[in-house]
């Protein structure tokens, strides 16, 4: 019995990520993923409670997953005892958090592209904040004296960064196409960012 409970509910997970997947989470439709499944309604509010229920138990797990991945990378950056050191940190988390991503495709493409009025609908926001508040640190720890840089720009560059994660993931690219990309704007972002703070080398 307990088999086919398990059974049941991968089932479920799967029609309810198909449908997710197609209609987003605004639009997709309890009454579509049970029949898909071959089970009521009432079976998936009894398992999830209700639409976000569900789609939080196919995604929460993978979402916590990269912001712990995230916060520790900020954090060996941010207590690097020079520039050099947190740039090879930021890299570094940058290559951990795309391997990750492409490990959890699937989940991310749900995040990033379906979650519209669900409560991870913010969730690149959230990365963008966390990320804006470590190159603000960066730029007041390392900033050359007399070079200033707007903390409007530090919001819309540190925004867009995610937004790159976002365009790889719902452009589909490969996995080698999203490492070439992203091998290119760690080099531009090196270079972009010593340059506003005004650091020669």
């Amino acid at each position: 019995m307990r088999q086919e409970t398990v059974g049941v509910t991968e089932n479920l997970l799967k029609s309810a990520t198909e449908e997710f997947l197609e209609k987003g989470f605004m639009k997709a439709s309890l009454r579509n993923i049970s029949a898909k499944s071959e089970v009521s309604t009432n079976s998936i509010y009894t398992r999830f409670k209700d639409k976000e229920g569900l789609f939080s138990t196919i995604v929460k797990e993978t979402a916590d997953g990269l912001m712990n991945i995230y916060l520790e990378s900020i954090q060996k950056a941010t207590y690097s005892p020079d520039l050099n050191q947190a740039n090879y940190e930021g890299e570094e988390g940058t290559d951990f958090v795309l391997d990750y991503i492409y490990q959890h495709f699937t989940e991310f493409k749900l995040i990033f592209c379906c979650s519209t009025g669900s409560q991870y609908e913010h969730f690149l926001d959230e990365l963008g904040k966390i990320e804006e508040s470590y190159y603000q640190e960066l730029v007041d720890k390392y900033g050359k004296e007399g070079f200033t840089v707007d903390p409007f720009f530090i919001h819309v560059f540190c925004r867009a960064g995610w937004q790159t994660m976002y365009k790889l993931v719902a452009h589909d690219c490969s996995y080698k196409e999203a490492q070439s990309f992203m091998n290119s704007t760690k080099l531009f972002n090196v270079a972009g960012w010593k340059a506003v703070m005004g650091i020669d080398e």
